[in-house]
């Protein structure tokens, strides 16, 4: 996957424990105090990019240097500050003529189509 974007959500909660060493419930807490925001499915569940996971790590490394939730809004800032901020990049990209997914994946377990979950990914290569 190394052209996925890394906006892309494609990680399920239990990818993203492994991954960062976190528990469920953390993340979840993570979500909660507005410290990252999954997409969801048409079916509710959290579905995580690499971004989301490069945060959890980064919010991890914080709180075991000391700092505590309010230190790390401050110096990370919300999930809807962030939001924004990948909106506002999307926009930039349309206006330059770049390609940006408007698909959706609708079910992580099982991926009941194959094809439109390769088919998602591929196109998040930008075409230059």
């Amino acid at each position: 996957m190394n052209n996925a974007n890394p906006n892309t959500p494609i990680y399920s909660i239990g990818a993203v424990n492994e991954k960062t060493g976190l528990t469920r419930r953390q993340i979840r807490y993570y979500e909660e105090v507005d410290l990252i925001k999954p997409a969801r499915t048409e079916g509710n569940q959290r579905i995580y990019s690499q971004n989301d996971i490069a945060r959890l790590n980064k919010i991890k490394e914080l709180l075991e240097s000391g700092l505590n939730i309010a230190g790390i809004k401050k110096q990370l800032g919300t999930a809807e500050e962030e939001q924004k901020k990948r909106e506002s990049s999307n926009k930039k990209s349309l206006s330059s003529g770049r390609k940006v997914s408007q698909k959706k994946l609708t079910s992580l377990y099982p991926v009941s189509n194959r094809a439109d979950l390769i088919e998602l990914l591929n196109e998040e290569e930008f075409e230059e």
